[in-house]
C-alpha cells in the first residue's frame, strides 16, 4: 500500500498548480488544486488532464488564478464535490468572471459551469474536517491571502499527506502567518516559489514603504501605488492607514470589490477591527469624475493593475510620472514581460511614450515564504517527515531548496517532478 502523486501543473514552473493524490487502494484520488496560467500572449494554459470518473473530490488551496482557474472546467459534465473556504469561493469567482470576460474564447466552461462549482461546495472554517471516499481532509491556515488554506489529508491506507498551495510564515497587518497541521506529516507537497531567495525583515520593509510615501506626501506629492487587487491593495491599504491616517488615501480598481469580500469573512483577518478602520479612512473611487480628481492633490493612490498590465493604475501612472514631486512605488511581483519590470529596468515603458520622472521605488512584501519559511515548514515535521515533493516554482528555486532540505533532513527524500511525472511512495 502507498500513494501516488501525480503533477498536472505547477511542475518546474509557477502557476497552473495542479496536483493529482491517489491512495493505491482506492480507483479514485484527490484533485489538489487545478489552476491556470497564460502564454505570452495571453492565453490561458491549463494543466494536465485527469479524468472526471477519477476524482473523490477537488480542494481548492486559494482564490488566485493559478490555483483555481481551471477548475470550473469539471462542471462541464460532471459534479465533484469541491473542499474550500468560503472567502476562496468568493474571492474565486469574482477573478474568473473577469477573466471569462478577457479570455472566454479560449476557455470550455462558462459561468454557469463556475456556479455548478460553487454549488458542490463543502465550505470549511480552519480546522474543519471532511471525509470523501475516505480520504480524511483538513483545512489550517496557509497565511498567503484571505482564505488561503493548508490542506492535510490523511489516505485510507493511513499515509499523512500536507499540501501547501501558496503559503506566507510572517504576520502581515492583514494576515497571521501560516499555522503548521498540529499532527504528524509523512509527505509535503510543498510550493518553491522563492526556494533560493531569503525576503528581507518585514518589519524593515514596512517602515520604509512608510516613510517613502510620508515625504512625497510632505513634499506636496502624489504617491501612486500599483498592487494586485487580491492581497496587496488591502495589505498596503491597512499599513498606510494605521500608519497615516490623515493622509488621503485613495482606493481603486478591482480592489474595492475584493476588500468588500475581506469584509464579509473579516474573521480569517488577523486584526479585523484595523482593517474595518482602514477601509473608513480610505475614498473609494467610485466612478471616472472620482478617477480624474482624486490624483490632483497629495495623498495616495493604491490601483489594480500590480503588474501595470492595464486597470486605473496605468492611467494615474500616464498624469503622474512626469511631475519629480510624486513617487511610483511598486510593491508587487513584476514578471518579466510586465510594464512595471520595463519601469524598473528602464524608467519607462517605450509603447506608451511613457518616461518616469518621479520617484521610482520596489518594496518587497511578498506573500510567498522564503527559503528559510519553507525550511521550517519541512523541520515542523522532522519526527515523522519521509518525503517532500516541491512544486510551484522554477527548476533553479527548487534546485536550491531541495538542497536545503537534504542538508537538514538528510533522510527526507525530495522529488522535483515536472509536468506529467508523478512520484510513487
Amino acid at each position: 500500500m502507498g500513494i501516488e502523486v501525480r503533477v498536472l501543473g505547477g511542475g518546474g514552473e509557477v502557476g497552473r498548480t495542479g496536483v493529482f493524490l491517489r491512495d493505491s487502494s482506492r480507483s479514485k484520488g484527490l484533485l489538489l488544486d487545478y489552476g491556470v496560467g497564460f502564454d505570452d500572449y495571453g492565453r490561458p494554459l491549463f494543466p494536465e488532464h485527469v479524468r472526471p470518473n477519477d476524482l473523490a473530490g477537488i480542494v481548492i488551496s486559494h482564490a488566485h488564478l493559478d490555483h483555481v482557474g481551471a477548475a470550473p472546467s469539471f462542471y462541464v459534465s460532471t459534479k465533484p464535490r469541491v473542499v474550500t473556504t468560503k472567502p476562496t469561493i468568493e474571492v474565486g469567482s469574482i477573478l474568473i468572471k473577469d477573466m471569462l470576460k478577457i479570455s472566454s474564447y479560449y476557455i470550455d466552461y462558462t459561468e454557469e459551469e463556475l456556479n455548478e462549482m460553487n454549488n458542490s461546495s463543502i465550505v470549511l472554517d480552519y480546522g474543519g474536517e471532511v471525509d470523501l471516499d475516505d480520504y480524511n481532509i483538513a483545512l489550517s491556515n496557509a497565511g498567503h491571502i484571505i482564505g488561503s488554506a493548508l490542506t492535510y489529508v490523511g489516505t485510507p491506507s493511513g499515509e499523512r499527506v500536507l499540501f501547501t498551495g501558496d503559503l506566507n510564515t510572517v504576520n502581515t497587518y492583514t494576515i497571521s502567518a501560516a499555522e503548521p497541521w498540529p499532527g504528524e506529516v509523512d509527505v509535503i507537497v510543498i510550493e518553491s516559489t522563492y526556494g533560493g531567495v531569503e525576503h528581507p525583515d518585514r518589519h524593515r520593509v514596512e517602515k520604509s514603504l512608510v516613510e517613502a510615501v510620508e515625504a512625497t506626501v510632505d513634499g506636496g506629492g502624489v504617491v501612486l501605488i500599483p498592487a494586485f487587487s487580491v492581497g496587496r491593495s488591502q495589505e498596503v491599504l491597512t499599513m498606510i492607514a494605521s500608519e497615516m491616517p490623515y493622509v488621503n488615501i485613495y482606493l481603486d480598481g478591482m480592489s474595492r470589490e475584493i476588500s468588500r469580500v475581506y469584509l464579509r469573512n473579516s474573521k480569517y483577518l488577523r486584526n479585523p477591527d484595523l482593517f474595518r478602520k482602514a477601509l473608513e479612512v480610505a475614498h473609494i473611487v467610485r466612478d471616472w469624475s472620482d478617477r480624474r480628481r482624486v490624483f490632483r492633490e497629495p495623498g495616495v493612490i493604491i490601483s489594480s493593475a500590480g503588474m501595470l498590465k492595464g486597470g486605473p493604475a496605468l492611467y494615474y501612472l500616464k498624469k503622474l510620472a512626469g511631475e519629480l514631486k510624486n513617487a511610483v512605488i511598486l510593491v508587487s511581483y513584476q514578471s518579466n514581460d510586465s510594464p512595471g519590470h520595463e519601469i524598473l529596468e528602464t524608467g519607462g515603458i517605450a509603447d506608451l511614450g511613457i518616461s518616469v520622472k518621479a520617484k521610482l521605488m520596489w518594496f518587497d512584501l511578498s506573500s510567498h515564504a522564503g527559503r528559510r519559511g519553507l525550511l521550517n515548514i519541512a523541520l515542523h515535521y522532522k519526527g515523522s517527515l519521509k518525503a517532500v515533493i516541491l512544486v510551484h516554482g522554477d527548476n533553479e528555486s527548487r534546485d536550491k531548496l531541495a538542497k536545503s532540505i537534504n542538508e537538514a533532513l538528510p533522510d527526507v527524500k525530495v522529488y522535483a517532478p515536472m509536468n506529467g511525472e508523478h512520484v510513487s511512495l
